[in-house]
């Protein structure tokens, strides 16, 4: 954490994320930002979402960056999660536990805005070709990468995937990431070698064909792709904070998503849809880019 300038810190520290961390008894800054990042990466330290003030299920969760994701991806993310079986954390949907989410987005922002060095490494992932937009885009779902090879994210699973889709990340300076290996101790999976991309950096995709030497779940070759990282783009928020936050906070609202996300974890067909849902998901995000627009 030593790279977070007290300048930036000073900025994160005007966020409703750093301002909640200022307030706690005893609570160190850079302490809650590394809770956050472990906690993102499937590593929760029970220090983030804590025991008695969260569901257990939120607390050791191992895998919420699957709900995170989901809320954060395109239209198609609950649908292509929904197919693979991917099991949501409906306990998230509470006011303290959406109010925590959007607190771990600015987290994770302050850690990646903090450093400008210049990159010097690649990273690939595997994902579905529904999550890649050729030609330019902006992030929205955080995006975990490895600076592992293809065939060694392979070789671990992380293929299994319908319509795969292998993307080759090329670094501009001024990009925002967060390279875990920085965390040195405090990076509980040093052998994954994970890179978050975070979200605002400005995409550059350009799809090279179909490679038949890796094939994903549905058993269809991968379409291979290189992308290029490129310094955020905040793309102008024009409702206000408190219009956004009555659409994201109400309770009526949640509770209806509460169950839908609980529905997503059955068998069966798609569950329907709340109406609540695309209006509160797109205020949340909007929300998360407002919070982290004042660190850039």
């Amino acid at each position: 954490m030593s790279k977070l300038s007290k300048q930036h810190l000073q900025k994160f520290l005007q966020t409703d994320a750093g301002e909640t961390a200022l307030r706690k008894a005893g609570g160190v800054v850079s302490e809650e930002i590394v809770s956050a990042a472990k906690y993102y990466i499937g590593v929760p330290d029970e220090k983030y979402f804590k025991t008695g003030e969260f569901d257990e299920s939120v607390v050791k969760a191992k895998k919420a960056y699957i709900t995170l994701n989901t809320i954060m991806g395109g239209q198609t993310a609950e649908l292509d999660r929904f197919q693979e079986g991917k099991k949501q954390i409906p306990e998230f949907f509470n006011m303290a536990g959406v109010r925590k989410m959007l607190y771990l987005f600015t987290h994770l922002y302050c850690l990646g805005s903090g450093n400008d060095e210049e990159v010097n490494f690649e990273t690939v992932r595997a994902c579905r070709q529904t999550e890649i937009e050729e030609g330019e885009s902006v992030v929205e779902a955080l995006t975990s990468t490895t600076k592992l090879s293809i065939d060694e994210i392979m070789q671990l699973g992380y293929g299994n995937k319908n319509g795969l889709a292998i993307c080759c990340y090329h670094f501009h300076k001024g990009c925002t990431i967060c390279d875990m290996e920085e965390l040195g101790k405090n990076y509980p999976k040093p052998e994954e070698r994970e890179v978050l991309i975070l979200m605002g950096n400005r995409l550059v995709t350009h799809c090279l064909g179909e490679n038949g030497q890796y094939v994903g779940k549905d058993g269809r070759p991968a379409l291979i792709y290189e992308v290029d990282v490129y310094p955020p783009d905040f793309t102008t928020v024009t409702e206000e904070k408190e219009t956004l936050e009555k659409v994201v906070y109400d309770k009526n609202a949640i509770e209806e998503i509460r169950l839908f996300y609980h529905a997503l974890n059955t068998e069966g067909d798609f569950p329907e849809v709340p109406e609540c849902y695309k209006e509160w998901k797109e205020a949340f995000k909007k929300l998360v880019f407002l919070e982290i627009k004042k660190l850039a």
